[in-house]
C-alpha cells in the first residue's frame, strides 16, 4: 500500500500554515489528510497553533481574545473540525498534556474515530487518548529531542521500546533525518512509520519505496502525490 500523504499544517507551502486557507488548499491538492498542531490558551479554548509563544508571550497565559488581536487568523479546534470533518481527514497534534479529555470529546462529537489520528511527543498524551478512546489511531513523535533526552538518560533501546508499547501508540512518526538512525531502527520493531516534513523530491521517492513507511507529512502535498502516482 502507498503511503498517504498529510498536508503539514495544511499546504503550508503555498498559504500561511495552520489557517483556513491553508487547509482549504490542502484539500483543493487531493491531500489524504491535514496535519495540525493543538494549544490550550489561559481561558482554556483548544486553538490550531504550532509556537508556545505569541510575540514573545505564552500561549498558555493567553486568551482566545488575546491571540487573535495580534493573530486574526488563527483557528479554535471547534472551527477546524467543522470546516474538515466530511471532507478529509485529521492528524492532530498535541502541542501540550491535559486536554486529552476534551480533545477526545470534540473529535468524537465530530465523526467516528477513523477520521482522525492523534500525535505527539508527549507519552503521556499518546496513553491518556487510547486510555480515553482506544479505537483513535496514535502516534509518537520522534524527533531530535527524543533522542538527546534517550541518550542523557542512557535509555537502551529496548527500554524506549517498551515505552511505546506501554503508551499503546500505533505507529511511531520520526523526523525524515533520524530515518537511518540506529536507536529509531531499533524502537520500531514491526510498528509502521509516518515520515516528518518531507519536502525534497529525491527524499519522497525514498520514502515511497520503504515498505515501512506508510505516511508522507509534507508541506507541499501537490508534489507528494504526484510522486506517489508516479509510484502507482
Amino acid at each position: 500500500m502507498q503511503p498517504q500523504i498529510i498536508a503539514h499544517r495544511g499546504a503550508s507551502a503555498y498559504e500561511k500554515e495552520n489557517t483556513l486557507a491553508a487547509f482549504e488548499k490542502a484539500i483543493a491538492l487531493g491531500a489524504d489528510m491535514i496535519e495540525f498542531d493543538v494549544r490550550r490558551t489561559k481561558d482554556k479554548r483548544l486553538i490550531i497553533y504550532h509556537d508556545p509563544t505569541l510575540k514573545d508571550r505564552p500561549i498558555r497565559k493567553l486568551t482566545l481574545d488575546d491571540v487573535r488581536t495580534v493573530d486574526a487568523d488563527v483557528l479554535t479546534l471547534e472551527e477546524a473540525l467543522e470546516l474538515c470533518i466530511g471532507r478529509i481527514r485529521l492528524d492532530v497534534e498535541l502541542k501540550g498534556m491535559g486536554f486529552e479529555k476534551e480533545i477526545v470529546r470534540l473529535l468524537l462529537a465530530s465523526g467516528s474515530p477513523q477520521q482522525f489520528v492523534v500525535t505527539s511527543f508527549y507519552p503521556a498524551a499518546i496513553q491518556r487518548i487510547k486510555k480515553k478512546c482506544p479505537d483513535i489511531m496514535t502516534g509518537f513523535l520522534f524527533g531530535d529531542v527524543t533522542v538527546d533526552v534517550c541518550k542523557s538518560l542512557r535509555c537502551s533501546a529496548n527500554s524506549v521500546r517498551k515505552r511505546v508499547r506501554k503508551m499503546k501508540a500505533d505507529f511511531i512518526a520520526p523526523d525524515w533525518q533520524l530515518l537511518d538512525s540506529k536507536l529509531l531502527s531499533k524502537v520500531v520493531g514491526e510498528l509502521p512509520i509516518w515520515l516528518w516534513t518531507v519536502n525534497d523530491a529525491d527524499v519522497m521517492h525514498q520514502a515511497m519505496g520503504d515498505p515501512r513507511i506508510e505516511g508522507i507529512i509534507t508541506d507541499k502535498p501537490d508534489l507528494g502525490m504526484e510522486i506517489r502516482q508516479q509510484w502507482g
